[in-house]
């Protein structure tokens, strides 16, 4: 898989100190000129970390994205086996891959997640991981050879039940109709309920 280094806006990382001290971040060059104190020593040096970070974004080896989009797309990936890593200021997420410099996916996930319900309530913990989102519109409910369920959400999400728990749907509503609300749980697993309420069933995302 190609990597990428992804970036926020320059305007918000100068906010964040600490990116300044990470030396691998590719701001580095850009926050060392602030230590030089010749005017146009500083001038040129900003000028030529200037350059080099247009010439890395036209490139694609670095992809600058705004915070909400990064936001949407680890909503958009939540409950799937993404390796996570972390940016300046910004707590811990999971992103799929890109491809062509460009931030096409991430903006893909956030017009994705504008299809939710109204209710859709995104859980976090105190150092911003998520731990649960609500109202997650379905589209379509089925159940296996075992009677568990599978079920397919508005947003394309495809959610198995891994547990015995008899669940009860009733035959008065339409899956359309219908919500979920997940949690996470010990060792990577998640939890669903329908319609916020009845029980609570083990789940696992396998799309």
């Amino acid at each position: 898989m190609n990597t990428r280094l992804l970036i926020l806006p320059l305007s918000l990382l100068f906010a964040a100190p600490a990116a300044a001290q990470n030396d691998d971040s590719p701001l580095s060059p850009l926050f060392g000129c602030r230590q030089i104190t010749d005017n146009a020593q500083r001038l040129a040096c900003l000028d030529g970390a200037v350059e080099q970070l247009y010439q890395s974004e036209n490139t694609g080896d670095i992809v600058a994205v705004n915070r909400s989009d990064i936001e949407a797309a680890e909503e958009a990936t939540y409950g799937l086996s993404i390796p996570q890593f972390r940016l300046p200021g910004i707590p811990s997420i999971g992103l799929p891959s890109f491809s062509g410099g460009a931030s096409s996916d991430i903006a893909e996930a956030a017009d994705t997640e504008a299809t939710e319900t109204e209710a859709r309530r995104v859980v976090r913990n105190d150092t911003g991981d998520i731990t649960g989102i609500d109202g997650l519109a379905i589209r379509d409910i089925g159940r296996d050879s075992f009677d568990r369920l599978i079920i397919t959400l508005q947003n394309g999400q495809v959610w198995r039940q891994i547990d015995d728990t008899r669940v009860l749907i009733s035959r008065r509503q339409s899956p359309e109709e219908m919500f979920i609300a997940v949690r996470s749980g010990a060792l990577a697993s998640h939890q669903m309920q329908l319609n916020g309420r009845g029980r609570w069933f083990r789940v696992r995302r396998e799309e």
